[in-house]
């Protein structure tokens, strides 16, 4: 399968996981522009069998990759590696520092919403959402809400296009 991560309606990512789930015989291939650290870490926690970075590729390189995954091999473009490696040499690195929880918490805050907005999706008091936003801003070393918004937004916890579309219920 080949996927491009970014749908006009929905998350490829989310896509991924669900054929990897319920047809793990399909080899999938993912394309994208996106390239953050968050997309990188998804596209190997998921188990997407391979990788193209369409910025900065030649066709020959997607032709090599689709032959390498029908091929039973995983196949990543050079930026796949060179973000995990990143991550692990960043002591501050949201992954090494948040947990799945807070990093759920960032990603909401990164869309602009409210304690109370993100209390009610996680169904949880406002108090909480307050709580863990102190702490994901120490643990970041981050000091202001616009700051945090933008490190959702850079790191890929957020994407810009999905600003005010709705998640699927």
């Amino acid at each position: 399968m080949l996927l491009d991560i970014s749908l006009p309606d929905g998350d490829g990512l989310e896509l991924a996981k669900l054929v990897i789930d319920e047809q793990p015989r399909v080899k999938i291939l993912a394309i994208s522009s996106h390239h953050d650290p968050w997309t990188m870490l998804q596209v190997q926690r998921i188990g997407i069998h391979g990788f193209v970075d369409k910025n900065d590729q030649r066709p020959a390189v997607l032709t090599e990759a689709i032959h390498a995954v029908l091929g039973g091999r995983v196949f990543y473009t050079q930026i796949v590696n060179q973000s995990s490696a990143a991550i692990r040499r960043d002591p501050k690195s949201f992954v090494r520092v948040l947990s799945d929880y807070e990093m759920r918490i960032l990603s909401m805050i990164g869309e602009s919403k409210s304690d109370d907005e993100i209390a009610a999706a996680l169904n949880v008091a406002s108090a909480t959402v307050q709580s863990r936003r102190r702490d994901i801003m120490r643990k970041l070393d981050i000091h202001s809400t616009p700051k945090l918004i933008h490190y959702a937004i850079v790191n890929g916890l957020t994407r810009a296009e999905q600003l005010g579309r709705k998640k699927p219920t």
